[in-house]
């Protein structure tokens, strides 16, 4: 009866092992370090894909978020809130990714198809608080 319970303990701490050696990764993939990569969705301060960056895949309200600086040379906006305040983006993700003009998935919505970058348009620009992968 021993040998079977250490077994059996033995493949649920396997099997819990495994399973969080896969959810490490993809956990990381939006950390929101301002280093837009494969798999994330990123705003940028400025047009043309300039100046500092929020990295995200889902946020509902971007009043706590703040752009970030990835290479440290003090890029425009570092600091400042990206609620409202973004001007281009890049979608990395394998997902459409939306956005809305209000917090919580409200106001007006757009949404931009994976691999898509570009300016914001005059609807968009600099108004943005929220995005999610679903609509």
């Amino acid at each position: 009866m021993n040998k079977r319970v250490m077994r059996a303990a033995f493949a649920a701490v396997a099997v819990g092992g495994i399973l969080m050696g896969t959810a490490g990764p993809a956990a990381a993939a939006y950390d929101k370090d301002g280093k837009l990569e494969s798999g994330e969705f990123g705003f940028y301060y400025n047009s043309g894909r300039v100046g500092c960056i929020f990295d995200t895949s889902t946020d509902n309200n971007f009043a706590d978020d703040r752009f970030k600086d990835p290479s440290n040379v003090n890029c425009a906006g570092e600091g400042q809130t990206t609620n409202d305040n973004t001007a281009s983006y890049w979608n990395r993700s394998v997902f459409v990714e939306y956005v809305w003009t209000d917090w919580y998935k409200e106001g007006i919505r757009g949404s931009l198809p994976v691999g898509y970058y570009g300016d914001a348009s005059d609807t968009f620009k600099n108004k943005i608080s929220s995005c999610s992968i679903t609509t």
